[in-house]
Order: structure tokens, then C-alpha cells, then sequence
């Protein structure tokens, strides 16, 4: 513990350069790694889900949100507490998301036709695998082009430069069939460039796209070849549909998006957001592990989420015990939202190696001292270089 915390406070002098103070002044780029050949794309397709239906009456003002928020948090708010209808119902709609993929230019043999199809989390786009701050820090994107893979990422249905739809529409049965369908298009070789048909496609997640990614081979099992699910944990044996905190969007202290900025004056009032920075420091970051510049380049790229994708989110089911391919399942080890701010315990529990009994790999993984969002910690890319051993191993 000694060593962490040594480690940890050269990280914090050699992160505080005075300089850094314009990190926000990077958040409107959507960077292309220079170590990849890259392409955006706009995907546009139709796809067909099952879908809740919003119950309560949409919120006017921000103590609508309030009384949502309690509700959710309450220790009996999955026998008390109905924010959707009873029925679901099948709907057919095309959806259009942003898109970039890229490809390493110093191409290693094999690793190059493994494709790392990455899902961001509610909070953020896809700037949150290829940051323009500081990238040789904290770029997801650029570490595993280094390591001679390929990646796919974008921007999930809702934020980023991906269509907008209402709050109380956007939901996970949408989102993973989103997902089920770039899988397919990467699969038959669209969207990736000269490399073509992939050898593998492996799905990393963070929070929300790693429940997501779960839920796809829970239905799906032999879809991919892997998965990387980071900021998500398996607290409960008796329980894999969904987070077992209902509480942990207490520390959003979510408000409602438009009446923020004008900047998200096209989105309706079923989109909340932090509160502020304050709040999105509680839910995504631990002290010492972060800086202030950098914290403010995290919040500059904030996205809001829709209501309804959060309550989607309970209801996914997140084991795969079919699953054949490797898993790798890791988080922060002061992760608040998945594990109250200790990991270490829950992920000793055996749920996680109950869940996917039948990986051919199963890697566990508790990050020192980083919080829920891995990527922006100090050590982001000891994090990285976690998760290129386990693909290196596998692929």
C-alpha cells in the first residue's frame, strides 16, 4: 500500500504541471489517433426491439427528477416503484450513430484482424476511448493501436454526433440491438478499411456498454470471440439483472439536461446530467488518483443520459455461462457506482466466475486505486497495458 500511494504521489507532481490548465480548450476535438489509419463513418440501419414503456409523466422541472431519483433509490423500488408500463412492445426504426474506426499503421501479424468493438458508458461519447487530452496518458484508442490492434468505437444512440431521440424512448433493448448490429457490419467487413472481414471481434466495454456487452452474449453467446467488460462488477449471486446499487445515480445527482446549457437545448427533459463537477467526481474519480485539469477535460466532454437507460439498465441480464470465448471483467478498486466504493470484496465473492462458468479464459481484475472511470485515473494505461496481456494471451 506504501508503494501505491508513493507511486501515486510522483503521478500527482508529474500530472500538475501548470500548463495544463487548458485541458477544456481539447474537448471539442473528436481526435484520430496519429499511430492509426482512421476513418468516421455514419451508420444508419433499422433494427427491431423490444421495448419498455415509459410509465410516469415527464418531468417539467428538476424536482420531478428529485422524487425519480428517491424513488429509484428506495430499498424496495423493484417492488415499489413502476417507472414502466407492465407490457413491453416490438418496434422497428432506424437509428443513425457516429462512428470511427481505426487501424494500426505499424501493423503487427494477427493482431491486426482483431477488432476491439468499444462501447462508451452513460456520462460520456466516444471521446472517452480516444481522449485529446493528454493522449499518451489517458487514450484507450491510441495504447491498443500501439499494441498492433484494431478499433472500432462510437458514439452510443442519443449523444456525441449520434442521432438524437427522446429520453423516454432511449432505452438498452435499443442500445444492445445497436449493438448486435455493428458487430454484423464489422463482422462482414464494412466499416473497417483495407483490413476487411476480422479475424476476432472483441467487445470492451465501460459501465453502461459493459452491461450492454453482457447482456448481447447472454442472449447472443457465440456473437464474438471476447469480451473486456471494465467498470462493472457482480456483487449479487441471487441477482444478475442489473446493478445491485439502485442508489448509485443518487451520486449523479442528476438534473435535467436543457435546463443546464443551450447546448443541449435539441434534447427533451427525459435526458439528465451531473449536477456538476462536484458530482461527477463523486461517481467517476478517487483522490489522489486524478488532476484537476484533467477532470476538467472529462467534465468539457460530459454527455447526458436518457432516464429510461438507466432504468433499462436493471433490467439487463448480465450473466453468460454459455459463453465460450474469454472474458476479462474489471474495475477501479474505488468504484462507488458498481461497488460502494471497494471492489476488492465484491469481486472476491465468486459471483463473476459463476456468471461465466464456461469462459475459456476468465480474468478478474481490480485496478489500484483508480474509480469508475479507469480512463481518466493517473495510471490509465498500467490499466491499458492490463487489458492488452489478457487480449495478447487470447488472440
Amino acid at each position: 500500500m506504501a508503494a501505491f500511494l508513493a507511486v501515486a504521489i510522483l503521478a500527482a507532481i508529474s500530472h500538475s504541471n501548470p500548463t495544463n490548465a487548458n485541458s477544456v480548450s481539447f474537448a471539442a476535438e473528436y481526435r484520430h489517433p496519429p499511430n492509426g489509419v482512421c476513418v468516421d463513418y455514419t451508420v444508419k440501419q433499422e433494427i427491431t426491439s423490444t421495448n419498455y414503456i415509459w410509465a410516469l409523466e415527464k418531468f417539467k422541472s428538476n424536482f420531478d427528477t428529485i422524487d425519480f431519483i428517491t424513488d429509484i433509490a428506495r430499498k424496495d423500488s423493484k417492488t415499489a416503484f413502476h417507472p414502466v408500463r407492465s407490457n413491453t412492445k416490438n418496434e422497428t426504426k432506424t437509428y443513425e450513430v457516429s462512428a470511427t474506426f481505426c487501424s494500426p499503421k505499424k501493423a503487427t501479424a494477427g493482431k491486426v484482424n482483431t477488432v476491439l468493438l468499444a462501447t462508451h458508458g452513460l456520462g460520456y461519447d466516444r471521446r472517452y476511448w480516444a481522449s485529446s487530452w493528454k493522449p499518451e496518458d489517458y487514450s484507450f484508442a491510441d495504447f491498443a493501436l500501439d499494441k498492433g490492434y484494431s478499433v472500432f468505437f462510437y458514439d452510443r444512440l442519443g449523444v456525441g454526433k449520434s442521432e438524437t431521440v427522446s429520453g423516454y424512448e432511449n432505452q438498452g433493448s435499443i442500445q444492445v440491438a445497436l449493438l448486435e448490429r455493428l458487430v454484423e457490419l464489422v463482422r462482414a467487413g464494412r466499416y473497417t478499411g483495407a483490413i476487411g472481414k476480422p479475424k476476432n471481434i472483441v467487445l470492451v466495454g465501460h459501465s453502461f456498454g459493459s452491461f450492454m456487452s453482457a447482456a448481447l452474449i447472454n442472449d447472443q453467446p457465440k456473437l464474438v470471440d471476447g469480451v473486456v467488460l471494465t467498470g462493472i462488477a457482480y456483487p449479487n449471486a441471487t441477482d444478475l439483472a442489473g446493478p445491485d446499487s439502485a442508489w448509485s445515480l443518487e451520486t449523479f445527482a442528476a438534473r435535467i439536461a436543457r435546463f443546464q446549457d443551450k447546448k443541449w437545448s435539441k434534447l427533451d427533459t427525459g435526458y439528465l446530467n451531473f449536477a456538476d463537477i462536484y458530482s461527477h467526481v463523486n461517481g467517476f474519480f478517487k483522490a489522489p488518483n486524478y488532476d484537476m485539469p484533467t477532470v476538467e477535460y472529462a467534465q468539457a466532454i460530459a454527455q447526458p443520459f436518457a432516464a429510461l437507460e438507466f432504468v433499462s439498465l436493471q433490467l439487463f441480464k448480465l450473466d453468460s455461462p454459455t459463453f465460450r470465448g474469454p472474458v476479462m471483467v474489471t474495475a477501479g478498486e474505488n468504484d462507488l457506482l458498481l461497488c460502494g466504493g471497494e471492489c476488492k470484496s465484491t469481486f472476491s465473492s465468486g459471483v463473476a466466475e459463476q456468471a461465466f462458468k464456461g469462459a475459456k479464459d476468465l480474468n478478474l481484475y481490480v485496478h489500484p486505486g483508480a474509480g469508475h472511470g479507469v480512463n481518466f485515473g493517473f495510471n490509465a494505461t498500467v490499466f491499458y497495458g492490463k487489458i492488452t496481456e489478457f487480449l495478447d494471451k487470447n488472440f
